[in-house]
């Protein structure tokens, strides 16, 4: 690993996961050139004809959302440490023997300790985003086989936008949305405040996957995410994104959006 000096004196690496990194530069030193990163265009031809975009499973929504080795994934942590998705989506990749994936959360809780074995078995490469708790030991112990990247929520968004971070895959746990993809963090029993945290990655991102516990007529109005970002498929699994911090509550039927 070739280390170079930044403005504070500090040897960093000048290549980080086998890309050029661009070393601090002191305040207002660094001036960025180029466009914002975009996402494909989607049309209505490019979702079903009658709007209903709903998938039998998880493992389906993935699949028809081309995930493939190497693959960056985002998803967001408004469930914070009832975050029960997360773990389903690298348990259904593994399943689909994909590896060396990138998992690009804006913040990981202690739940998702439960990953530590698809970053062991190669299914995860590294992650990009916060690591505390459990993954940040595991991380600071070496266990990672990529280098960890941590970020800042708005830097997060500042690298997506920027194209520093091509989201091939966004996985969005929603606590409602309708058949076309339409989603609100507001609604529904599993509501945890609007979904400000994914709206780079259903902006930006190639495919979008919507899981949700609830499904509601449509139009989901007023939505946080609307279905035409990039949203051709979804698909909900039962208690998936529930926060484990809410007893006592009936499971819901089971439904998966992926776009």
């Amino acid at each position: 690993m070739r280390l170079v000096e930044n403005a504070l004196g500090r040897l960093v690496p000048e290549e980080v996961n086998g890309r050029p990194a661009v070393p601090f530069a002191g305040i207002g030193a660094h001036r960025p050139g180029g466009r914002r990163a975009g996402a494909p265009l989607v049309s209505c031809a490019d979702f079903p004809a009658d709007g209903d975009k709903r998938t039998g499973s998880l493992v389906e929504a993935l699949r028809r959302a081309g995930l493939r080795d190497g693959m960056t994934v985002s998803t967001h942590h408004h469930f914070r440490d009832g975050d029960r998705l997360t773990v389903q989506i690298f348990a259904a990749a593994a399943a689909l023997g994909v590896r060396d994936l990138v998992w690009f959360p804006s913040a990981a809780f202690p739940c998702h300790r439960a990953l530590i074995p698809y970053l062991e078995d190669g299914t995860i490469h590294h992650v990009e985003g916060s690591l505390n708790g459990p993954l940040g030991d595991f991380a600071s112990r070496g266990g990672m086989r990529g280098q960890a990247v941590l970020r800042s929520h708005g830097g997060r968004y500042r690298a997506i936008q920027d194209g520093d971070v091509r989201v091939d895959l966004a996985v969005i746990a929603a606590p409602a949305a309708d058949a076309f993809g339409n989603c609100s963090g507001t609604r529904g029993r599993s509501a945890c405040g609007p979904l400000g945290f994914a709206h780079a990655d259903a902006q930006y991102a190639d495919h979008v996957v919507v899981a949700t516990d609830e499904l509601v007529p449509f139009p989901c109005a007023p939505w946080d995410i609307a279905g035409t970002r990039s949203i051709r498929w979804w698909c909900w699994t039962r208690s998936a994104i529930r926060p484990a911090s809410s007893p006592g509550r009936p499971p819901s039927p089971a439904l998966p959006i992926a776009c």
